[in-house]
């Protein structure tokens, strides 16, 4: 199913009811998306069948997956059985199929895939008695509208201040399906573009957000060579989405900075990295690769983002580095003389991007690879302490402890295991480094 530039809206024809047993057949219609007036958007888009695309219908015999064939408009579409069982009505639909596994919840993903024009397998849910399922949106849509001289965008991270991923129930007790938030989920989700696409020329994004949330927070676009940019919302400013309807934002060529940026295509939460602060000292060791880093330059900051509401302050120590190692899944870094301390104090991590000033500068060789070091030694904890990570094998290795405070020098031979994520950093480069 995709979203396309089209204006026309459904009709549906009548049919009468029919057995609705394995390998019966239904007909379904989809609903437009509007404006935030509730005005059918004309120019804009709508809702279309794709060969092939498959749903899920549950019924008195359990589920049967049904796969559509386009009509004239495509906004209808004959469903035919192709595995499982439905049995008689009532009937509860749901696309695309692996959008619950229970006929009851169903789960947005952490990510989505990038389509030209389009929003793919755009989540919707119909209840019927008879054959005939009219099928309508579970999501709203955010329109982001792009411009900016040479830069590819490979992933699009949307931030809300509430999850917008994992586990919701439906209520369609009004005949309007309206979401309400369980569990597992996330306050971001990843639009991830196959291949990188260039915003030069202007380029328009659709991503499918639960109306569950009161305002995005940020938006981060990461470039196909490594740097990323994020706007922040700011509090006074509200940007949120409405179910079936579409909500625009636009970037112009002057809105947009872009910064060296290490992050990964899906973002998550973690409380171990850069920091453990449910223990009372943490001894943590990050690398950055030499294919990630964008040669020889002086480093003057670098900043952490915090995923958790409010604050939380830490007594830390960071080193930085150059270091031949490309693993920590046999140990730290060995400390010695080349490791510089590049900030010593006091830090507040607020929610949100937190930067760290080095006082001195660090210069990257341009050959080896990068290890960011914290040593906290506050020597008191502090819970529900998460900061954004991203998968990354072998990349990360953490001790912590209720006891004494680490020393580096010796801390490569305390008790440590290796982690497969790394914190999405920023780091700052001065003029010559450009």
């Amino acid at each position: 199913m995709s979203i396309l530039a089209l204006s026309s809206l459904f009709t549906l024809t009548s049919c009468k009811k029919e057995a609705t047993g394995n390998g019966s057949q239904f007909r379904a219609a989809m609903e437009n998306c509007t404006d935030r007036d509730g005005k059918t958007v004309l120019n804009g888009f709508s809702l279309n069948w794709v060969a092939g695309d498959q749903v899920a219908v549950y019924g008195t015999a359990g589920c049967g997956i049904y796969s559509a064939t386009p009509q004239n408009p495509a906004t209808i579409a004959t469903l035919d059985n192709v595995s499982g069982e439905t049995g008689d009505g009532p009937f509860r639909a749901f696309y695309p199929s692996t959008l619950t596994t229970d006929g009851v919840n169903i789960t947005l993903p952490v990510t989505q895939t990038y389509v030209e024009g389009s929003i793919n397998e755009f989540p919707m849910y119909a209840e019927s008695n008879d054959n005939q399922l009219v099928f309508k949106n579970l999501c709203g849509v955010l329109k982001l509208d792009l411009t900016k001289t040479n830069i590819n965008i490979s992933t699009i991270s949307i931030t809300a201040n509430a999850p917008i991923t994992g586990d919701f129930t439906v209520d369609n007790a009004s005949g309007t399906p309206n979401l309400s938030y369980v569990d597992n989920g996330l306050n971001v989700v990843t639009l991830i573009c196959s291949t990188p696409q260039s915003i030069t020329n202007g380029k328009v994004f659709y991503i499918a957000l639960p109306a569950t949330f009161d305002s995005v927070r940020s938006i981060t676009l990461n470039t196909d060579d490594g740097r990323f940019c994020e706007k922040i919302v700011k509090s006074t400013v509200q940007v949120s989405v409405q179910r079936s309807a579409i909500t625009t934002v636009t970037f112009g060529e002057n809105d947009m900075e872009f910064v060296r940026g290490i992050s990964g295509p899906v973002p998550t939460n973690s409380m171990l990295l850069p920091t453990y602060c449910y223990y009372n000292n943490t001894y943590s060791q990050q690398l950055i690769l030499n294919s990630e880093m964008a040669g020889e330059a002086v480093i003057t900051g670098i900043d952490f983002y915090y995923m958790s509401n409010g604050t939380v302050t830490r007594n830390i120590d960071l080193y930085i580095a150059n270091t031949a190692y490309s693993s920590l899944n046999s140990g730290f870094v060995p400390f010695d003389n080349s490791f510089q301390l590049v900030y010593s104090g006091s830090k507040t991590f607020h929610t949100g991007w937190t930067h760290i000033d080095f006082e001195p500068t660090f210069t990257y060789d341009g050959i080896n690879n990068v290890v960011i070091v914290m040593n906290d030694h506050t020597g008191s904890y502090s819970s529900g302490c998460n900061f954004r990570v991203h998968t990354a094998s072998g990349l990360s290795r953490l001790a912590y402890s209720d006891a004494s405070a680490y020393n580096p020098a010796t801390a490569s031979g305390s008790t440590s295991s290796a982690r497969n994520i790394r914190n999405d950093m920023r780091l700052y480069y001065d003029d010559s480094a450009e």
